[in-house]
Formats: C-alpha cells, sequence, structure tokens
C-alpha cells in the first residue's frame, strides 16, 4: 500500500472580492458619501457668497454715504467759504448805512441841489443789498421779537410795558450766510415794569 495521501484537488472556490461590478450595497455608500461632500460644499460655497454679498452690499452704502458727506462738505465749503469777507463787508455796510441815515435825517441835503447825491446814495444802497442778495447775505428782523441767543446778542435791557425778553431796539442788524447766521444781531430787550407801591 501507498502512503501516500491522495491529494484531491481543492475545487475553485468562488471568491469575492468587493468591487462595484459584484457588490450592491458599496455604490450606494460611495453615492451618499459623494452627495453629502457634494451638498456641504454647495452649502459652503453659499455661505461665503451671502458673506460676500453683504460685504459687498455694505462696502457700497458706506461708499455711498462717503459720496454724500464729500458732496455736502463741498457744497458747504463754496456756500459759506466767503463769511470771513463777508463779515468784513457787514461792517462797511453799517459804516455806509449810519451815513447814508445822516444825509437822508439831515434838512440841507433834501434841497434840490443835493438831489443827485441822494439819488447816488439811494444806487448805493440797492447795489450794496443786490450784492449780499447775489452771495446768500440776507439780514434778519428782530424787533418786536422773543430773544433767541442764537440769533441775538442782548447789550442791555429796558424796562417796559411788553413781555420781559422781547426785542425792541436793534443797534446792529444781524446777517444770515445761506442758512448759517453771519452775525448775531444787537440788541436791546425789555423788562417787565415792576409795580412797586409804597
Amino acid at each position: 500500500m501507498n502512503n501516500k495521501k491522495e491529494t484531491t484537488p481543492i475545487k475553485d472556490q468562488e471568491t469575492k472580492i468587493y468591487t462595484p461590478e459584484n457588490n450592491e450595497t458599496e455604490p450606494n455608500v460611495e453615492n451618499n458619501l459623494e452627495n453629502n461632500i457634494v451638498e456641504k460644499l454647495e452649502n459652503n460655497l453659499e455661505k461665503k457668497i451671502e458673506e460676500l454679498n453683504d460685504k459687498l452690499l455694505r462696502s457700497l452704502a458706506e461708499n455711498q454715504n462717503l459720496r454724500k458727506i464729500h458732496e455736502k462738505e463741498r457744497e458747504d465749503l463754496i456756500k459759506y467759504s466767503s463769511s470771513s469777507f463777508a463779515r468784513e463787508i457787514l461792517n462797511l455796510a453799517d459804516n455806509l448805512e449810519r451815513a447814508f441815515v445822516l444825509f437822508k435825517n439831515d434838512p440841507k441835503f433834501k434841497s434840490e441841489e443835493f438831489k443827485d447825491t441822494m439819488l447816488g446814495i439811494e444806487l448805493i444802497e440797492k447795489e450794496l443789498i443786490n450784492s449780499f442778495d447775489k452771495n446768500g447775505i440776507k439780514c434778519f428782523e428782530s424787533v418786536g421779537k422773543k430773544f433767541d441767543p442764537n440769533f441775538h446778542q442782548a447789550l442791555n435791557e429796558v424796562e417796559s410795558e411788553q413781555e420781559d425778553e422781547m426785542v425792541i431796539n436793534e443797534i446792529q442788524k444781524g446777517y444770515m450766510l445761506n442758512e448759517r447766521l453771519l452775525r448775531p444781531a444787537l440788541v436791546s430787550i425789555s423788562k417787565k415794569k415792576t409795580n412797586t407801591h409804597s
């Protein structure tokens, strides 16, 4: 007898190697993973786009606000750059007005020989007022109005029948340059008379 062991050939066993072709669950997992990754990337991209869009809108709004501020500053510079010169001119105007009042109130200048002089004075007054108007300089009325420290500078108080702090006399006219105060009016204000019984 032969001690040789007989070896029977092993039948070819089916060995399964997991490949996409032979495994049905594997593609689903991979697809799900891919879908999740794609979805996360899309969400991240959408968030980034929203953030960038928000930053862009804020930047545009800030830019527009800065442009408006610069335009306003430019307009103000044009409107009010001449304010110091205008104040100097007001002193000249005050002196001219005082001189004109003296001429107009003096009876000798009402005669025929001074007619041309008076006409010249009136023309100078009108030209001065026109120049002021063209440059946005306007005087404002004070007499009969309530004292306002934003527009008036009180020089004294005068006892009066009127209520307290009414402007009863204007010593020097007040002027505006466009919408800003150029010079306050110098005024006298009322002080209610006190009734003293003895």
